[in-house]
């Protein structure tokens, strides 16, 4: 059986050959089209928000040109950084070049917190400023994408994905980040490069003190700055110079117990800590301490100078007030003991003589020296003359005495007869009463005037001392 086909068949078989064919063409043009799209977007695979071409909200606010937020130009360059051949997270800007990287460096002294002086140290709470250009971030031409952005802030993440200067402080005991309620980081980056990082922290300082003109002594306690990592052909630490500030500021409210800061000093420094690792870039901020001595006036001085005053009424009681003047005496010595032990209790156990010691020694001897006084006005009242007076009478007994001799001693009776004799002890005699009391009188004078020379010659010196 044949089967036959007509013109009109043939007609339709044409038209449905011609359909699939374009069908197919179709379908071929719109693949490629996708994937030149992708091609164009260069392949970004980042979500649908953080493209460039992909809408925003009203909230974030665009650059003028090119119509990215923030965000997403924060974004872009911190990727496009990253698909770079450079770490800019873990090396320096110019780690592959023979040109060190300079870091500007200033510091801001929020507060001094306390100065030990036992353990020679102190602590603070500094802002530390740092600022270099890392150009890595800008390489190509990203500047119409800032629009009228001056700069662009950084989050605490954003911070953690570029590199920041290992910098270390070499004279620190121990120093912590502050971190409430976030992490107290500030990073900007500029449109030419440039990248200012604030961090705040706290240090406690190793600070060597002299002590020798305690407590009318000046400190200097001193910041040390440098790289861990890298020598100074590498990274170069320099104190950043603005027209507005100095490298190196301290707050005007800073107030101390003890202390006044006077002025800050910006210099430079170089270590080395070993032959091969080179020579280390350094920086050093110095602060300059002078000690308030109203305090010590009014604890030490003055209560001392009553006590050497209290020693000085023994002079003024009779010769026979042997038990007031030796309580006396032995009070004033022993008060000026436990004084001085109490100053140096506070103080390092230094190899060296301070000021306050010199000052308390110096209360201690006169006092001593009082109840010395009392015991030779003693020794004399007992004795009838001062010939042949020597160190070895001082020691003896008296021969009548050792004999167990009585003096007789006539007294007169009081009806006015005549005279009797009567056995009774010897009566001591009436020089050494008297040269005793010549010495009370030499010590009312002597002693006052010699401790006002003291004190005018240990103040003169001291105060006047550099």
């Amino acid at each position: 059986m044949r089967i036959r086909v007509g013109s009109t068949d043939w007609i339709f078989l044409d038209l449905l050959f011609v359909i699939v064919v374009c069908s197919i063409d179709v379908v071929g043009s719109v693949d490629k089209n996708k994937k030149r799209y992708e091609a164009a977007r260069g392949s970004d695979h980042r979500p649908s928000a953080l493209r460039a071409d992909a809408p925003s909200s009203r909230s974030r606010r665009r650059s003028a040109s090119q119509g990215l937020s923030r965000s997403q130009l924060l974004e872009l360059l911190l990727n496009t950084a990253k698909t770079g051949d450079q770490d800019v997270k873990n090396t320096p800007p110019n780690y592959n070049s023979e040109t060190a990287t300079d870091i500007e460096v200033m510091l801001y002294v929020d507060s001094i917190d306390s100065i030990n002086e036992a353990n020679m140290d102190f602590t603070l709470s500094v802002l530390l400023h740092l600022q270099w250009k890392d150009t890595r971030l800008v390489s190509f031409n990203i500047g119409p994408s800032f629009g009228n952005l001056t700069f662009l802030e950084f989050d605490s993440q954003s911070i953690q994905r570029i590199w920041v200067p290992d910098i270390f402080f070499p004279n620190e005991k121990k120093a912590s980040f502050h971190d409430v309620m976030m992490a107290n980081q500030m990073m900007r980056l500029y449109r030419d490069g440039l990248i200012l990082y604030i961090s705040r922290l706290s240090m406690t300082l190793s600070c060597p003190m002299n002590l020798r003109y305690y407590p009318f002594d000046k400190q200097s306690c001193s910041v040390q700055i440098m790289s861990f990592g890298y020598a100074e052909d590498k990274l170069n630490l320099k104190w950043m110079n603005s027209s507005n500030s100095e490298p190196v500021v301290v707050n005007d409210i800073v107030e101390l117990p003890q202390f006044e800061v006077t002025g800050s000093e910006a210099n430079r420094c170089r270590k080395k800590y070993h032959q091969s690792t080179g020579v280390h870039s350094c920086l050093q901020a110095n602060f300059f301490l002078a000690r308030n001595i109203g305090y010590y006036v009014v604890q030490m001085y003055i209560p001392s100078i009553l006590i050497v005053m209290l020693s000085w009424i023994s002079f003024w009681l009779t010769v026979n007030s042997v038990p007031g003047r030796i309580s006396l005496g032995v009070l004033t010595v022993l008060t000026m003991t436990t004084q001085s032990s109490g100053v140096n209790a506070s103080l390092p156990r230094v190899s060296y003589t301070k000021a306050i010691d010199v000052w308390m020694s110096t209360c201690l001897v006169f006092v001593f020296a009082a109840l010395l006084e009392f015991a030779i006005v003693n020794v004399l009242s007992r004795k009838e003359t001062l010939s042949g007076f020597t160190i070895r009478n001082v020691f003896s007994i008296p021969r009548d005495l050792e004999k167990g001799d009585q003096l007789k001693e006539q007294s007169s009776p009081l009806d006015g007869g005549t005279p009797r004799d009567s056995y009774s002890t010897k009566r001591p005699g009436k020089r050494g009463i008297v040269y005793a009391m010549y010495l009370d009188v030499a010590s009312r004078i002597g002693f006052p005037v010699a401790f006002i020379l003291f004190i005018m010659v240990y103040w003169l010196y001291y105060i006047n001392v550099e």
